[in-house]
């Protein structure tokens, strides 16, 4: 695992990405179906904003998953080499993760680095999708696909589709006491950030 010790309030992540570039990927199709101890998970949320076109829902979350405006910064911050270079994503993108491990008010004691890179971006009227393969070096080994669905029935449906597996000794000892908690938490924060965050883009309140 790669860590960042006591590290700045505003870090230069954009070098990080850069170095993070030059890396292999960790997870190649079809490896769980080759060895034990992977995770499989389906989640699903109903993303309602109360008397407005599903369109314009659609739209909105679209735009927050292209900014991967998806996450509290407080728990994990990303930078994205698509926003560094002002275009839209596209395969073999990176996205470098910090995670705050260790954190009270504005004090940090240590970040987890990271990074994925973008395995498939699917773009269409009703159907968004963004999908993302881990690079060595990430605590875990996987892939997760982000699916947004504008149905025929006028809902509009985020879904997330993870495999993993720790992918050193550090996150297979912590198991399902650390490992497993902070993925169910990152995984609910993305759930929630997206649905709360597109009610406050188009009424202005986190709540209804």
């Amino acid at each position: 695992m790669n860590f960042d010790f006591f590290p700045s309030t505003s870090p230069d992540d954009a070098k990080h990405l850069n170095r993070w570039r030059k890396r292999s990927l960790s997870y190649h199709p079809g490896d769980e179906t080759t060895s034990s101890g992977w995770s499989q998970d389906h989640w699903e949320r109903e993303i309602r904003v109360p008397g407005l076109d599903p369109a314009k829902i659609f739209e909105q979350a679209r735009a927050r998953l292209i900014n991967f405006d998806v996450l509290p910064p407080e728990l994990l911050e990303i930078t994205t080499q698509w926003n560094l270079e002002e275009r839209m994503p596209q395969a073999g993108d990176l996205i470098f993760q910090r995670t705050h491990l260790f954190k009270m008010g504005n004090f940090r004691l240590a970040d987890v680095l990271s990074a994925v890179q973008i395995a498939q971006i699917v773009d269409e009227p009703r159907r968004f999708v963004l999908q993302y393969i881990t690079v060595k070096g990430h605590p875990e080994k996987g892939i997760s696909t982000y699916t947004l669905t504008w149905s025929d029935d006028d809902r509009v449906l985020f879904t997330m589709q993870p495999i993993s597996k720790p992918a050193n000794w550090l996150t297979r000892l912590g198991g399902p006491f650390i490992t497993r908690r902070t993925q169910l938490k990152i995984t609910h924060a993305i759930l929630d950030t997206l649905a709360k965050g597109v009610l406050l883009d188009l009424t202005g309140y986190e709540d209804v």
